[in-house]
């Protein structure tokens, strides 16, 4: 039992002086004791990269490492030669700090819970199709009356867009400029292209007609 601490102890040694770099000329504690100023340096200079850095290293050698150094352990406590052993252990323990020192670093680490995808574009609207465009007028020019033909492009139109030259077409199916303006009203929400708006002018004769159609078509 005493053996396994001590190999959770050099462990957790192990792994705090791969992550984080000693003071410059302070030895790292893990070569062996007597060791020359030498081996000690080697040990701090082989330690690389930041506490987050990540390196790939192979499994089966770092689990044999890890067994013989927890052997090296258990048998130093046992008291079978003690010393020797455990010097041994520094010298595995030297050589797998080493391996973790040399290793390349990892591609695509884990970077923390992967994030939202993204909202989903708006959808795209587009102009009312031609076809659609041409039964909704022949359905309005069905009706006899402004108000039924008002009502049946307002039904029949709903969820639809229109260019503004559409818009001039709707108009054309009303002979009074009250209802001309109220389609433009009803229709100019859903217009794509309103900077095409002036081109409704010619769909109006008298002046006041024309104020209040730049009055829809400026709100």
């Amino acid at each position: 039992m005493k053996a396994l601490f001590a190999a959770l102890a050099l462990l957790t040694a192990f792994s705090a002086s791969a992550q984080t770099p000693p003071p410059p000329g302070q030895a790292t504690g893990l070569a062996p004791p007597g060791a020359s100023a030498s081996a000690r340096s080697g040990d701090a200079e082989s330690w690389r990269g930041g506490r987050s850095t990540q390196v790939v290293v192979e499994r089966e050698d770092l689990e044999r490492r890890l067994a013989r150094l927890e052997s090296l352990l258990k048998e130093s406590e046992r008291g079978r030669r003690g010393d020797g052993r455990l010097n041994e252990a520094y010298q595995e323990l030297s050589a797998l700090r080493q391996v973790v020192a040399r290793a390349p670093e990892a591609r695509g680490g884990y970077d923390g819970p992967p994030s939202r995808p993204p909202a989903p574009p708006p959808p795209a609207v587009s102009a009312i199709p031609e076809q659609r465009l041409r039964d909704i007028l022949n359905a309005v020019s069905r009706e006899s009356f402004s108000a039924e033909k008002l009502r049946v492009l307002e039904t029949a139109s709903r969820g639809d867009y229109f260019l503004v030259s559409q818009v001039a077409r709707a108009v054309e199916q009303f002979s009074f400029s009250a209802d001309r303006l109220s389609v433009v009203r009803m229709l100019w929400p859903r217009v794509l292209d309103r900077q095409n708006g002036y081109q409704l002018n010619g769909s109006f004769s008298f002046s006041n007609d024309k104020q209040e159609l730049q009055r829809i078509i400026s709100g």
